[in-house]
């Protein structure tokens, strides 16, 4: 959080883009009710695999919770996170997870979100960025939602 803290600051003080995903596994639950809370913990670290050949170097992944992850890209616009969430959602859906069997698939719904003027810091973006999620989640999961400031 300290690392998105300082690039939100950075990206204000030198009017930089900046944005940001949130990512949540879907229907997490599933593997931790068919395989147990074991498999479930190496699933989310197999998880982090695929994204982090994604990233760039100065791109900041982060564990929020649970099943929730958060990708801070600097020097980003809104468009361009959406191209980079599209190519990180198929690749979580086309990667095989080595402990769960055919039956489940991994798949991920992402928001998108950019930093906007009048934002006073991270909490901000990562609010959008959340609306933006359950957005996807509820238009069917499996697939990523921008939001757009009105």
């Amino acid at each position: 959080m300290q690392r998105g803290v300082d690039e939100f600051k950075r990206a204000i003080r030198n009017n930089h883009p900046l944005a940001l995903l949130m990512l949540d596994v879907d229907e997490f639950k599933k593997v931790n009710d068919t395989y147990g809370h074991e498999v479930g913990d190496t699933t989310l670290h197999q998880f982090a695999a695929p994204l982090n050949a994604v990233l760039r170097e100065i791109d900041i992944l982060g564990r929020l919770g649970g099943e929730e992850f958060a990708v801070l890209l600097p020097n980003t616009s809104l468009e361009d996170a959406f191209v980079l969430a599209e190519r990180i959602r198929q690749t979580i859906a086309n990667t095989t997870f080595e402990e769960l069997r055919e039956a489940l698939s991994i798949t991920t719904s992402i928001g998108v979100t950019a930093l906007y003027k009048n934002m006073t810091g991270i909490d901000d973006m990562l609010r959008n960025a959340d609306t933006a999620m359950y957005q996807a989640k509820n238009g069917g999961r499996n697939r990523v939602m921008k939001f757009i400031k009105d």
